[in-house]
């Protein structure tokens, strides 16, 4: 028994008929409790072990995705350094991964983009409702400017805030299509 709860039974056999005497039974009451207590430490480990592979399998699933995606994904910690960016990150900013890791946010943002960001940031961390995805403006390596449909996300740990995790796709040849049926309609209207 271990924790008053039953795991198993030892049998003890003699060739010869005997009487067990109390020291007899204390010692095997002893050795039957400290298998117990090995059994139940082996199922913790092997509890332990499989959450540890299930909790790795996880985490290569997320980063698998996270790699994999189509949208640029980055995150920052709170004072916008970036700490962890995808392919499609390097694809819409224009900067290899490796100089995206040593970069802040104020890189690539411009003064009313970084006001926006800091309101999105203000509300998250207020928990207040952030209409999302909200448009943003991001600047290139190459100084061209686009527009990203972005949601972020307030990562949290043992209850404390400690990064913004960004979802990002860019709809710049869709705002400007939009612009020019716009335009398009306009001066069709004016010819009726």
């Amino acid at each position: 028994k271990t924790k008053g709860k039953v795991l198993g039974t030892l049998s003890v056999a003699s060739h010869s008929s005997r009487q067990f005497i109390d020291e007899d039974v204390k010692l095997l009451t002893t050795i039957a409790g400290q298998i117990a207590i090995a059994i139940e430490s082996a199922q913790l480990y092997e509890k332990a072990n499989l959450a540890a592979q299930q909790a790795l399998a996880s985490e290569r699933r997320y980063r698998e995705i996270f790699e994999s995606a189509n949208d640029a994904i980055w995150i920052h910690d709170l004072d916008g350094n970036i700490i962890a960016a995808n392919k499609a990150s390097e694809k819409l900013t224009g900067y290899n991964l490796e100089d995206l890791l040593k970069m802040n946010v104020k890189s690539f943002l411009s003064a009313e983009s970084l006001e926006l960001a800091e309101q999105i940031r203000h509300k998250l961390f207020r928990d207040e409702t952030v209409e999302q995805p909200y448009e943003q403006h991001l600047i290139r390596k190459d100084g061209i400017e686009r527009i990203l449909k972005v949601t972020t996300s307030l990562i949290t740990e043992d209850g404390k805030s400690k990064s913004l995790q960004h979802i990002a796709r860019d709809v710049t040849a869709e705002k400007e299509m939009q612009d020019n049926l716009s335009a398009a309609y306009q001066k069709l209207s004016e010819y009726t």
